[in-house]
């Protein structure tokens, strides 16, 4: 996986979330899914390097891997995963770029 690819699958994954909207989740095969419409592959193809990406994005703090609403690390969850944007202390969301409101 080159790292052209590599950020369209991290820029996939972050507009799928923010998309989204705070607090909410998408599945990882979501985005293989949607990345596999926008580049041709087949989408079970892309369910690894998607992992491997959202990793990558859970290590920098930007996401949180969840199964059944536990913080899991998703090198090493079997099955299902969910990701959702990490919220920052005081903020109800982290959306790359722009500010989220105080929760008061």
């Amino acid at each position: 996986m080159g790292d052209a690819f590599a950020e369209r699958i991290r820029e996939c994954v972050l507009e799928l979330l923010i998309a989204r909207g705070p607090g909410r989740t998408i599945c990882v095969s979501e985005a293989a899914q949607t990345l596999a419409t926008r580049s041709g592959y087949h989408w079970h193809d892309l369910m690894r390097p998607v992992r491997t990406i959202s990793a990558q994005l859970a290590d920098s703090g930007t996401i949180e891997a969840l199964q059944q609403e536990e913080i899991v690390d998703i090198r090493v969850a079997r099955g299902p995963v969910r990701l959702r944007l990490r919220a920052l202390p005081g903020q109800r969301s982290a959306l790359p770029g722009q500010r989220s409101a105080e929760v008061g």
